[in-house]
């Protein structure tokens, strides 16, 4: 048995450092161009190297692109396009550094799992390489996460105003930078302490990575129970006849009146910001004013023009948001006018029926807590549907095993709610982008980046929480000696390292109750108020 040790562990690594460098090889081509995408939506500045030419002025009489480029650079320009260049490639390296060590790190997990299943390798290697990768995982939920975005929103503002020499900078960030990342992750550690473990894990008197696991795992079973409420929700709002307002399929004629009326709100929101820059340009000029009249427009709020300014830069917001609502529609309608549209509507359909049931099946069980306390598989109403349809099937002899029905439903379920959790994310990343106030898309792409990670490695952990319901290690055999407990902990169920799901299933009951229930109340008078559905 020592012998395959060696040979196996190095196979597993090898395999880790294969999935490692084809992640960022591959994956990571069209997933972080997808999330730049998805954050140049959602950005008012953008980078250095997506910012367009500018427009010459009507007013001016020569074209500065016409003009020779100039033989020296400034070095205060060459300074701070280094400094600006050093920090994206910062930030991308350790986004996708990041992102493809979770992804290795959770697909090693699952392969461990079928070796387990299909016995394959000895158990002590299996164990090693599961709790190796269980670690890694909390590690880079816990603190490699936290602290690279908090390092990289600290460096990204430094690199705005920083014009100094790249050693420099890099002394900076090994000095002070560095402790003051340190604090948010800190902070974030402190407060994941304080989460009670569930009643069942304190009364077995766990450990401390037991106990930390408990806690990223409560953590997690409330993120992805808030992320399957505010998914089934925005998956199901389409096909509410009684909450979503009925819209007509707008023309290519609607599409383009709109797309004119903004272009003309556009240019008339240029031609002001050109007057407001001509007025803050001669008040810097006037030197008869006194410096109390300057500043007394601040506490007023601002004068006339600034006013319509504010109010221009709101209306051309409302109806660029109102344009794109149009062009989807449209698209969408155009769609499902063709057969692979009509598949796709009748799938979505089905799966919207299936977030309402999940919804009520989560309203069940909170309204009647002694249903979840009797069915410790804790089975949803597919579970029930599915074992109801396969007794009535009609080359079935004998009734199905309920215990089997409830595993194939527990495993339909979660791969489900994976699906409606992946229907979310789009909005949760934008959102996360508005709330960090990120201006810039490859900034915005590799928080993005990050963020996911992190929620990979979330579902992995409650996903193999809930595999654990579907295959239970079994109890250990009583051992005589100690050296039989050593052979029996070497050949452990991995399971038994984590914590049982009934444990946490009233808790992702509530949150996608919770998330739910604000996301209908925010979507209705969102819709109601300003006319346009979010998307």
């Amino acid at each position: 048995m020592p012998n395959t040790i060696f040979p196996e562990s190095t196979f597993l690594v090898a395999l880790r450092i294969l999935l490692f460098l084809g992640c960022r090889k591959y994956l990571l081509r069209s997933l972080y161009s997808d999330l730049q995408t998805l954050s140049s939506s959602d950005s008012t500045t953008p980078d250095d190297d997506d910012t367009p030419p500018a427009t010459p002025s009507p007013d001016s009489g020569i074209e500065l692109s016409s003009l020779p480029a100039p033989v020296t650079t400034p070095k205060s320009s060459k300074g701070k396009d280094s400094s600006r260049s050093d920090a994206h490639s910062l930030h991308a390296s350790l986004s996708r550094a990041v992102f493809s060590l979770m992804f290795a790190e959770s697909s090693m997990m699952f392969f461990v799992l079928m070796l387990q299943g299909l016995d394959v390798f000895s158990p002590r290697t299996r164990q090693l390489s599961w709790h190796f990768s269980l670690i890694f995982i909390m590690t880079i939920i816990l603190v490699a996460v936290p602290l690279c975005i908090s390092l990289i929103l600290a460096l990204s503002v430094s690199a705005k105003t920083s014009s100094s020499s790249t050693s420099r900078r890099h002394k900076y960030l090994l000095g002070p930078r560095i402790c003051l990342s340190l604090i948010p992750v800190l902070l974030y550690l402190f407060a994941l302490s304080k989460i009670p473990l569930p009643p069942a894990l304190i009364a077995s008197n766990v450990d401390i990575f037991t106990a930390s696991l408990a806690r990223l795992i409560v953590l997690g079973t409330l993120i992805l129970g808030l992320l399957s409420g505010f998914g089934a929700v925005s998956t199901s709002w389409a096909f509410i006849p009684w909450l979503s307002p009925s819209r007509g399929v707008p023309t290519d004629q609607d599409v383009a009146t709109a797309e004119y009326t903004l272009q003309s709100v556009r240019n008339d929101l240029r031609d002001r910001r050109a007057a407001a820059d001509q007025q803050r340009r001669a008040s810097a000029h006037d030197t008869s004013t006194s410096w109390f009249a300057r500043l007394t427009p601040n506490f007023r709020g601002g004068d006339g023009l600034s006013q319509e300014l504010r109010g221009l830069e709101a209306l051309e917001y409302q109806m660029s948001r109102n344009v794109e609502a149009l062009r989807a529609r449209r698209d969408a309608a155009k769609y499902a006018r063709t057969f692979r549209g009509r598949l796709v509507n009748a799938g979505a359909g089905l799966f919207a029926v299936y977030c309402v049931l999940r919804i009520v099946s989560c309203l069940i069980n909170v309204l009647l807590p002694s249903r979840r306390a009797a069915a410790q598989s804790q089975t949803d109403l597919i579970a029930d549907l599915l074992a109801r349809a396969l007794e009535f099937l009609p080359g079935s002899r004998a009734r199905p095993d309920p215990a089997k029905v409830a595993s194939l439903a527990r495993q339909l379920s979660l791969a489900l709610v994976g699906l409606i959790i992946l229907t979310s994310v789009r909005r949760v990343l934008r959102g996360a982008t508005r709330a960090l106030r990120v201006t810039s898309r490859n900034l915005g792409a590799s928080l993005m980046m990050l963020l996911l990670a992190q929620l990979m490695g979330i579902y992995l952990l409650s996903t193999i929480v809930q595999l654990r319901n579907s295959f239970p290690p079994p109890p250990a055999p009583p051992s005589s000696s100690p050296a039989d407990a050593d052979v029996n902990a070497g050949e452990a169920n991995l399971f038994s390292t984590i914590p049982p799901f009934e444990v946490f299933g009233a808790l992702f009951d509530w949150a996608v109750l919770l998330a739910a229930g604000a996301s209908v109340l925010v979507r209705w008078g969102h819709e109601r108020v300003n006319g346009v559905e979010d998307i």
